[in-house]
């Protein structure tokens, strides 16, 4: 196993000292005093762009100018942390892992290793042992998790034989928790080669501590959250293999980390699309709906009473301005339970939908294609 060594690096100290820094302006134009940062961005995997927005009096009101991320991009998610953002994706030349502010046009890129695709799932911001703000980067090709930091032109390796499919890594107290898809990837497909896995890493050295292998029913993990000592893991279910119809066997299963146990796996009555931590303290997730991938509709679970807010039986469905049902693709709610909605488009314009705790329609803002990550930042 090899041990990490941390870089101690100084470079776009910017990103994090500006926060709060940027023009203190709105969409009117630079003579024209708003809030001084955004309250939420969405990521546009299509379009290639992180747009920033506020909720103003009960409209959604665009902050700045668009985010480009380049012509290339392909990326699934993003994290931050105060004005630094994160994101990595994968090109023919190898894989890509960019750094940015939300409040100026810098941005910086790291690679890695001999220009490996690594297949990278969703970023994690940490802070190194000398405070420097970096992220953990899973490699799901590559069957370790790499970490990198603004300024630096190469990831390194953090940890290696984490598992065959690793979706996610989360710093939890002293240890690394990997969430491991335990899926074949070598030919190109992605056929399970047993139930997926919790895999704990010590944080300091790297080195493996336990394990945790989840019920077979839980197929399709894809994200985790993690608070003090419990993880909701969302396995958001499998696919027909001749019609790639959902088959509607999602779960949200609850695991205690300190008894390394399932606690529960809660079945969602469709596929599990996407998972967002609300500001209200609810976890949000959206799931499909009948035989149809494209209709949704959003669950709320409860991490403190461990139960659901709204479940399969009373989920929220999202309305349209004119009553009709709104498909989401990811959703997160603000401290008095309002909803974002963003819907999802492979060309031209999507949208951005503010809705009440009930899922009425409040207002709506045009954004990119592709939205798969909403950024919301802590009340």
């Amino acid at each position: 196993m090899r041990r990490r060594s941390w870089i101690q690096v100084g470079a776009l100290a910017v990103f994090l000292a500006g926060c709060g820094d940027s023009n203190g302006t709105g969409p009117d134009g630079p003579d024209v005093v708003g809030p001084e940062q955004s309250e939420f961005a969405v990521l546009n995997s299509i379009s290639g762009t992180l747009q920033q927005f506020n909720r103003i009096d009960g409209e959604i009101v665009p902050f700045g100018r668009d985010i480009q991320l380049g012509a290339d991009y392909k990326g699934q998610a993003a994290d931050f942390i105060q004005d630094l953002w994160v994101t990595a994706w994968d090109t023919p030349e190898g894989s890509k892992i960019l750094f940015g502010s939300f409040s100026t046009a810098e941005q910086t890129m790291a690679v890695f290793p001999n220009n490996a695709i690594a297949d990278p799932g969703k970023p994690t911001v940490i802070f190194d042992a000398g405070g420097t703000v970096g992220a953990l980067i899973p490699a799901r090709s590559l069957d370790a998790v790499y970490v990198t930091f603004p300024g630096t032109p190469m990831a390194q390796v953090a940890v290696e034989g984490v598992g065959t499919f690793v979706e996610r890594v989360i710093p939890a107290g002293q240890f690394l928790v990997s969430v491991d898809g335990n899926l074949d990837d070598e030919d190109g497909g992605r056929e399970p080669l047993g139930p997926p896995r919790i895999v704990l890493h010590e944080f300091i050295s790297g080195s493996y501590f336990d394990e945790l292998r989840l019920p077979e029913s839980t197929v399709g993990v894809t994200e985790a959250i993690v608070l003090e000592d419990k993880m909701l893991l969302l396995a958001g279910g499998g696919v027909d293999p001749l019609t790639s119809a959902p088959l509607g066997d999602g779960n949200l299963v609850e695991i205690d980390m300190t008894a390394r146990a399932v606690q529960d796996v809660n079945s969602l009555g469709g596929n599990g699309i996407s998972m967002e931590a609300g500001r209200d303290g609810l976890v949000y997730i959206v799931r499909t709906k009948g035989v149809d991938a494209t209709e949704t509709d959003v669950l709320r679970f409860s991490f403190a009473v461990r139960a659901w807010a709204n479940g399969p039986e009373n989920p929220i469905q999202p309305r349209d301005r004119d009553g009709s049902n709104l498909n989401c693709r990811v959703a997160a709610a603000f401290l008095d339970g309002q909803l974002l909605c963003a819907t999802y488009v492979t060309a031209g314009q999507g949208r951005l939908v503010l809705l009440s705790a009930t899922g009425e329609f409040i207002d709506e803002a045009p954004i990119g294609a592709g939205t798969t990550d909403i950024l919301l930042r802590p009340s």
